[in-house]
């Protein structure tokens, strides 16, 4: 209710005829208070000069039309309102739907134009979800697709996937169309295109040019595009393989027995035939390959492996902290030597793991033999050295392997005779180590140049003298009466 200075207030106002809602606000008041004091019901507002013509209005809104057009077809209809009240009954209507885009198709001559990108799938490999990421290239005339599967979209492997499409299609068209990756280009000068340097040395050596269209423009590839859903219902879908391996060699028989024989949706065409006529146009492969590796030098850890990508590579005949170099491509793994060659090449496995090292290459020298088949070869070899061999088992006891090993080197050197010879002085002056022989033999033959020392066949210290500490003297110091006694001839044996 108003106090009475305030209905003094409002009676006077309203003599000087000011608006109900201009009296509310000087008295601080609300609208509905000051009619109530005034025994005044509110008024419903009058009705909207565009309402009969809410129909019109949506079925242009729903054909696209713009306000003015609108606005002139009410007018011709007997519309006396203005344009606002019609665009704000036009916002009320939503937002306005952008215009379907057309585009043109287009076709391209053949080995004029062919179009890559990639793809990124999950795939079960090896009973695990995997990230994949599919890179294929489609030839623009006959239709031919090229995928294959790799771990990542780096540079490397991208230089990589093409050079397995070029061999796939036997060749590539002249121009190659790509989206705006950052491995072909690092952005636009002045509207053009910025080139990656490597990826643009790589497209020089093989003879083709490279384009990429403007953002957003995902249209101008249809051509590529438009198999990766292809790929993705008629071979991905409800598959599962057993390893990266399985996965490239099930895409490669799906590629050569479905994919590039069907009969084309668009060209109405079986894509093998049209391939027949666009191969003998495509340009031929260069004769040096472009080394698409990755080249890098990798430090030897404690383990004696090297890290690449999660996965430790035993490297052969390096020690820890050594520098290493390593070609790196998608499926393989070389480590050089240090004259460059390949010292070892590991497939990259499935999974980041620490691989085994590589079998020890093939021994050339024959296995060791036992004593006993050691003697028996020497008396198959010298039947008459009998004698000599008993004395030699007694005087060098468990150092008579050694000795033998030396007499057939003796023998390799002098010839059998020579030896034999020298076997019936040594027995007959009772001397009976190896020693003795070779000093026979040089003062028999001196003009026989003898090779190096004898090297150690045990890895004891005390067998590194035992030809030479054993027995210093000369055949005439030595005699069977200088041992002490044994028991008998076989006795240390």
């Amino acid at each position: 209710m108003l106090t009475p200075e305030e209905q003094d207030e409002l009676h006077r106002l309203l003599r000087e005829h000011i608006p109900i809602r201009a009296i509310a606000r000087r008295l601080g008041r609300d609208v509905k208070t000051i009619r109530r004091a005034l025994g005044r019901r509110a008024q419903p507002p009058p009705p909207s000069k565009l309402a009969p013509y809410h129909a019109l209005v949506r079925q242009g809104f729903d054909q696209e039309l713009r306000a003015p057009r609108i606005l002139r077809e009410l007018q011709a209809r007997g519309y006396t309102g203005g344009r606002t009240i019609l665009k704000d009954f036009l916002q009320t209507l939503g937002p306005r739907r952008p215009p379907p885009r057309t585009f043109q198709r287009f076709e391209t001559r053949p080995g004029e134009e062919a179009q890559a990108d990639w793809s990124p799938y999950r795939v079960t490999i090896a009973a695990r979800e995997t990230l994949v990421h599919a890179f294929s290239m489609v030839l623009g005339y006959c239709r031919r697709l090229f995928v294959a599967f790799f771990r990542d979209e780096r540079l490397p492997t991208l230089l990589w996937a093409h050079q397995e499409a070029f061999h796939y299609h036997q060749g590539l068209c002249r121009r190659i169309v790509y989206d705006n990756q950052t491995s072909i280009s690092l952005g636009r000068v002045r509207g053009k295109p910025r080139w990656h340097p490597t990826f643009l040395a790589f497209a020089r050596h093989h003879g083709f040019e490279p384009s990429v269209g403007r953002p957003r423009h995902k249209e101008r590839r249809g051509k590529v595009e438009r198999p990766f859903l292809y790929l993705e219902e008629d071979f991905l879908r409800a598959r599962t393989f057993a390893s990266w391996d399985a996965l490239r060699a099930q895409a490669r028989q799906w590629l050569d027995t479905v994919a590039n024989v069907r009969v084309h949706g668009t060209t109405r065409r079986r894509v093998n035939e049209a391939y027949a006529e666009e191969q003998p146009c495509l340009i031929a492969l260069p004769s040096v390959p472009y080394p698409a590796a990755c080249q890098e030098t990798r430090t030897v850890q404690k383990d004696g492996a090297v890290p690449i990508d999660g996965s430790y590579y035993p490297v052969p005949g390096q020690r820890p902290g050594q520098q290493v170099r390593v070609h790196i491509d998608p499926v393989r793994v070389e480590i050089l030597d240090a004259a460059g060659a390949v010292a070892a090449t590991y497939s990259v496995p499935d999974q980041p793991t620490r691989l085994p090292s590589p079998a020890p290459p093939p021994s050339h020298h024959a296995p060791a033999l036992s004593r006993p088949a050691q003697e028996a070869r020497f008396l198959a070899r010298f039947p008459d050295a009998a004698a000599f061999l008993d004395g030699l088992k007694q005087r060098m006891t468990t150092l008579t392997p050694i000795h033998l090993h030396a007499l057939e080197r003796l023998a390799t050197l002098y010839g059998e005779e020579a030896l034999r010879e020298a076997l019936a002085v040594a027995a007959a002056s009772r001397n009976f180590s190896a020693h003795a022989i070779e000093r026979i033999l040089q003062r028999a033959h001196p003009t026989v140049v003898p090779e190096p020392t004898f090297q150690t066949l045990s890895p004891r210290p005390e067998a590194l003298g035992a030809l030479d500490d054993v027995d210093p003297g000369s055949p005439q110091d030595y005699t069977l009466d200088s041992m002490a006694p044994t028991g008998g001839p076989n006795d240390g044996a």
